[in-house]
């Protein structure tokens, strides 16, 4: 029985220093679901905002205020989030309106799981990070702006999923409204 517990004790010392590296490639709950980890809701935000009222390349009303993804400038994005369980991980992922197109990114990490249940995350994205609503270029034609002109491109939506810290997945939070990509000035 000694010899069980000796070699127990010496696997889990030497499993202990393994590092594990935890991929989302299809950004769903993985094949173990954790048992405890629940994103329960979030909001998100950016550093840029539009400055007055516009109607976007499809003749959608978005109101001054609204938080924008800057295409051609690195972006800020803030991501207010409330789970239960222990959070080590998050991960974003950018889901094109019109196109579908998806990237994911490893938006924040903690050194150790997060039981608080709430947090202000933040991650900075470089130009060209958020897929796109319409493929390629817009002629100025499609754009049909009042009164900001603005290079609108495209619409993205965003998605959460936390990691426990046995590397389970949790649920995937969808935001409700999608972001307008622009190339800001």
């Amino acid at each position: 029985m000694k010899k069980i517990a000796l070699a127990a004790a010496a696997l889990a010392s030497a499993l202990a220093g393994c590092s594990v590296t935890v991929s989302v490639p299809d950004f769903t709950p993985g094949t173990q679901p954790s048992p405890s980890l629940r994103l329960k809701e979030f909001t998100y935000s950016t550093q840029y905002r539009t400055a007055a009222d516009y109607r976007d390349q499809d003749g959608t009303f978005i109101a001054a205020g609204s938080y924008i993804i800057c295409d051609n400038k690195s972006t800020t994005m803030y991501v207010d989030l409330d789970w239960t369980g222990g959070l080590k991980e998050v991960y974003a992922q950018f889901e094109g309106l019109k196109t579908g197109g998806t990237k994911n990114f490893s938006f924040y990490s903690y050194g150790a799981a997060d039981y608080s249940g709430a947090g202000l995350l933040s991650a900075t994205f470089g130009p060209g990070t958020a897929p796109l609503g319409l493929p390629g270029q817009l002629g100025a034609q499609a754009i049909v702006v009042n009164p900001v002109i603005l290079d609108v491109k495209g619409n993205t939506f965003v998605k959460v999923q936390g990691v426990d810290e046995a590397g389970r997945y949790s649920n995937v939070l969808e935001s409700a409204q999608a972001f307008p990509v622009v190339d800001c000035q």
